[in-house]
């Protein structure tokens, strides 16, 4: 990574102090804040985490706020102390996507008491276009959340889609399909991404995650001058090397590592088709055990497909994090992501760690200082890449606690309160438009 790379992700963690300054009204008081999650708060992703961690931010500084999102909502109806609307959902992929129409979701939103500001978090679906549709009704000024690249996914499943097709044909028939299976899904993406462009082009900002995703938005042809950087918080007290030296980490590092006999690799996340875990069979013969850790529509057949790994199911809280802890090396494979939550929370368990050289990957890893870059989809690099860390302890070490310096400070309360300035500065250049 080079210094103005560097640089560009050091800002992806820091808020413009531009001139813009902040409306004087708001700039101490307290807010009323909706937000409208595309994802339930009982789905475990990063779109859900983060708005946990929102909450409880909010719920010490004293707050107020409403949540709407998809079914289902949490069995007492509430998070944090504030309220939480359930709306309609189908699933796909086994996530909640909802599909209410948008007309009722505006009037509950413009019957309801006027918030501050409406966070609009990952918007795609009718759900997020309706929040930010009353926004503009109501003069109040929206924050739409850039997470998931959305465009990506339907180029891949609209070529898979037409790919399916092509099962048990000889290849001599189907070379005409193929060319349709790539035709469909660069249209595929051509349509979500103008959707995409569509939706934060109505938000008054639009925040991403790191300069990779800004550049993605722009390239969609969302208007730079909407577009700020807001990184996500790490909880560093959860997520600790502190853990390894004892306690149940321990015991799972020495079973996981037969008795010290050979180092731990593992992976953390989703098991969907979008984060290509089964690359991780290019690195069936080293001498290491791999541990996947997590749920999802992938699972069975990844038991197929890495028949030597250990897999853990979903984990949360304590186990989440002594699973971290339990680890040698930590192994991001998918080249899709805006961000990649599970490297910082890695890095922040004092872990190496290792990711294609794509998206949000970019701006976390510095190579060869925190750990190391794989070309996409090259399993012969990675292999090289993980090869490289297990035998170099030391070099493995001095990576995870260069990792841990990187993360220092990235906190929830401290990303949130940052989070909070956008919010200000979104209300006073809401207050300049309408002057």
């Amino acid at each position: 990574m080079n210094d103005a790379t560097k640089q560009q992700s050091d800002d992806s963690f820091i808020p413009d102090n531009q001139s813009d300054g902040t409306a004087s009204g708001f700039q101490r008081r307290k807010l009323n804040v909706l937000i409208v999650s595309e994802s339930s708060l009982e789905q475990t992703n990063g779109v859900s985490g983060s708005v946990k961690h929102i909450l409880d931010r909010f719920a010490e500084h004293g707050f107020s706020a409403r949540v709407i999102a998809p079914q289902p909502a949490p069995e007492s109806g509430e998070y944090a102390g504030y309220p939480v609307d359930a709306v309609p959902t189908v699933p796909i992929q086994k996530f909640n996507v909802a599909i209410s129409p948008k007309t009722p979701i505006i009037q509950s939103i413009e019957d309801a008491p006027k918030p501050d500001i409406i966070h609009v978090a990952a918007p795609i679906s009718k759900l997020g276009h309706a929040a930010l549709i009353a926004g503009e009704e109501l003069g109040v000024p929206t924050v739409a959340i850039y997470q998931t690249d959305v465009a990506q996914y339907a180029r891949r499943f609209a070529r898979q889609a037409v790919d399916g097709v092509t099962d048990g044909i000889a290849p001599h028939h189907t070379g005409w399909l193929r060319k349709v299976s790539k035709a469909a899904g660069e249209k595929a993406e051509d349509i979500v991404a103008k959707r995409i462009a569509q939706m934060h082009n109505m938000a008054t900002l639009t925040l991403a995650p790191t300069d990779q995703a800004r550049q993605r938005l722009e390239s969609f042809g969302v208007d730079p001058s909407l577009i700020r950087l807001w990184g996500r918080g790490v909880d560093s007290d959860l997520f600790t090397p502190t853990r390894a030296a004892g306690g149940h980490a321990a015991e799972l590092h020495r079973a996981w590592s037969h008795d010290d006999t050979m180092p731990v690799v593992g992976y953390v996340g989703r098991l969907a088709p979008e984060k290509q875990v089964e690359q991780l069979a290019a690195l069936a013969d080293l001498n290491i055990q791999l541990v996947v850790v997590g749920g999802g529509p992938m699972e069975e057949i990844l038991h197929e497909q890495l028949p030597h790994a250990v897999f853990t199911g979903m984990l949360h809280g304590d186990d989440l994090a002594d699973a971290y802890a339990a680890l040698d090396i930590f192994v991001h494979t998918g080249n899709e992501e805006t961000f990649g939550q599970t490297i910082q929370e890695a890095m922040a368990s004092g872990l190496p760690v290792i990711a294609p050289a794509s998206g949000g990957p970019i701006d976390l890893v510095d190579t060869n200082v925190t750990g190391l870059l794989y070309h996409p989809n090259d399993e012969d690099d990675l292999r090289e890449c993980v090869t490289r860390l297990v035998e170099d302890e030391p070099l493995r070490r001095l990576m995870g606690t260069n990792g841990l310096a990187a993360v220092q400070g990235r906190t929830w309360p401290n990303m949130v309160d940052r989070l909070i300035d956008y919010y200000r500065l979104a209300i006073e250049l809401n207050l300049a438009r309408r002057a």
